[in-house]
């Protein structure tokens, strides 16, 4: 390598290097085609010289996973973003660790085996500043026989953590939790780690700058538990994510607020899902304090549920942060927006994408009609929305007259209406009236009865009249289909598209159809008239579009 490629400071040359393992950023591509670009890159890196080496090892050394197994016991240490066609490196790039990633159940802790097994490691991470605590998902209590209590046996661990990371400062935990929440001693000593975590007052051990952080939370809320809602209130300050299934409906409530009534805010919350395994019943909606604002900084909801309060509360004090929402369309949330005015089109500013769901199908009586849920969805922030997803089982043709009557999309990128049944026709008008849409997904519901009736010769004359700008930005199209779909009449829509459209040459449908359709559109662009078109048809055969 030149010297004077050499010579250049060390953070320019690092950023040379994230260009280089960028990859290819492409959208739209088949994930069981990816190829290996960037990590052929690394390995050309690594065998360049020792200045490359040093900064492609340093890049992806930055982060260890340390995982903690009691059946049988073990200690495996992998880093985490390595690549894995590489032989992992060995020991001697401890150093360069700047965050440790620790994976366990928490009853490892309570039973000792965590400790017996970190003070057995040999291994000291003297530059890890941060440690990402992972509980796992389906904890186990352990056998145990040991005299000690949890308390005890927490702080044990925050000592030999500690050990093996002496210049740690800070901890963030990420925790599904189960039902042991219930239980006395786990919730007594589960309280120990988050409000005294690390912070050991040893002479020889330094105090953590900033305190222990729950940043993550996901667990089945049952609310008889109080120890639940204690937590939550406990943890609301440094929560970042929060996912809550309530086996319950009774006391939602206390999602915000204690049991005297005094308001909870989760001030650095940013995602949020709720789901449940009943339907709420309409009366049985709490309401809050009209003043308080328990989400201000919630950037996704995430409701796989009805709408769990009888006002605004979830949309209180956020309109200048919400860039996601997904959410069950009912009449009782469409009534509590209308008389709060959720949605009105200059309050949300950054709400970019917005996923909608009619739960029709899963109720014994329809709640709200397709066209009503269409209206509803349409009118959601329509002047800024870039991604909109509409299922309605029950939609089939509803969406077209909806889409004809709201107009004003004219920042709409993404529109993904699986449900809907749309004809080439009906796509060649959404084309029209969505100025900026890249990607179209629906059901293909044929060519329409106008253009059924004409040959391919007019066919291919209807839209060669469009002067290849009937769209100029559209990209993407993924087509659903019954089992006994038109292959032909698919191959059709395709290459029609692509010859008004400059920009369309990613078509996507369900694998059992993609060879059928592969060589529909082959014997397509063989042939007369649409041979003459073949360089531009023949985008449409990579494999990787289909």
């Amino acid at each position: 390598m030149p010297a004077r490629l050499q010579q250049l400071p060390w953070n320019v040359m690092a950023l040379v290097l994230s260009h280089l393992m960028a990859g290819n950023q492409l959208r739209y591509h088949r994930t069981d085609s990816l190829d290996c670009e960037q990590f052929r890159r690394f390995t050309a890196l690594l065998h360049t010289c020792r200045t490359w080496r040093h900064l492609a090892i340093r890049r992806f050394a930055r982060t260890l996973k340390l995982s903690v197994d009691c059946t049988p016991p073990a200690l495996t240490t992998t880093l985490a973003y390595w690549p894995t066609t590489l032989a992992h490196p060995q020991n001697e790039h401890r150093e360069l660790v700047q965050t440790v990633t620790m994976e366990l159940d928490f009853w490892s802790i309570l039973n000792g085996r965590a400790s017996a097994l970190l003070a057995a490691s040999p291994h000291t991470y003297t530059c890890a500043r941060r440690l990402n605590i992972r509980f796992g998902q389906c904890e186990v209590e352990h056998e145990d026989h040991a005299s000690e209590g949890p308390v005890i046996r927490v702080e044990r661990f925050m000592r030999d953590v500690r050990r093996i990371m002496p210049r740690l400062r800070t901890v963030c935990i990420d925790h599904t939790v189960n039902y042991d929440i219930g239980n006395q001693d786990f919730y007594l000593a589960y309280t120990t780690l988050i409000t005294r975590a690390f912070n050991i007052h040893e002479p020889a051990i330094r105090p953590l700058p900033v305190g222990p952080q729950l940043t993550s939370l996901t667990f089945a809320w049952n609310i008889y538990y109080l120890n639940t809602a204690c937590l939550l209130h406990l943890c609301a300050p440094t929560l970042q994510t929060l996912y809550l299934t309530f086996n319950h409906l009774d006391n939602v409530r206390l999602l915000v607020a204690t049991e005297t009534g005094k308001p909870v805010a989760y001030p650095k919350l940013e995602k949020l899902s709720l789901s449940c395994w009943y339907y709420l019943d309409p009366g049985s909606r709490p309401t809050t304090n009209p003043k308080s604002m328990p989400f201000p900084a919630l950037r996704s909801i995430y409701m796989y549920m009805d709408y769990p309060f009888a006002d605004d509360t979830l949309f209180r004090g956020n309109h200048r942060t919400l860039e996601y929402l997904s959410m069950n369309i009912t009449s009782s949330l469409i009534k509590i927006s209308q008389a709060h005015k959720l949605f009105r089109s200059t309050r949300f500013a950054k709400l970019k994408a917005v996923r909608v769901k009619n739960m029709n199908i899963y109720r014994m009586q329809p709640d709200i009609p397709s066209k009503v849920a269409i209206d509803f969805a349409l009118a959601i922030n329509p002047t800024r929305v870039q991604t909109l997803v509409i299922e309605d089982v029950t939609m089939q043709a509803s969406l077209m007259p909806s889409m004809l009557k709201h107009g004003q999309l004219a920042c709409l990128q993404r529109l993904i209406v699986p449900d809907a049944f749309l004809t080439l026709a009906n796509m060649v008008m959404l084309l029209k009236i969505l100025p900026a849409l890249v990607e179209l997904h629906c059901q293909c519901a044929g060519l329409g009865p106008q253009l059924e009736s004409l040959n391919d010769h007019k066919l291919l004359d209807t839209f060669k009249a469009y002067g290849n700008c009937l769209h100029n930005y559209f990209e993407f199209l993924q087509l659903g289909h019954w089992g006994n779909a038109d292959i032909d009449v698919l191959a059709k829509c395709a290459t029609l598209l692509a010859i008004s459209c400059p920009q369309f040459t990613f078509l996507a449908v369900s694998g059992h159809m993609r060879a059928k359709l592969y060589r529909a559109i082959s014997q397509l662009i063989a042939d007369e008239p649409f041979a003459c078109h073949a360089p531009r048809l023949e985008l449409l055969l990579y494999r990787d579009t289909l």
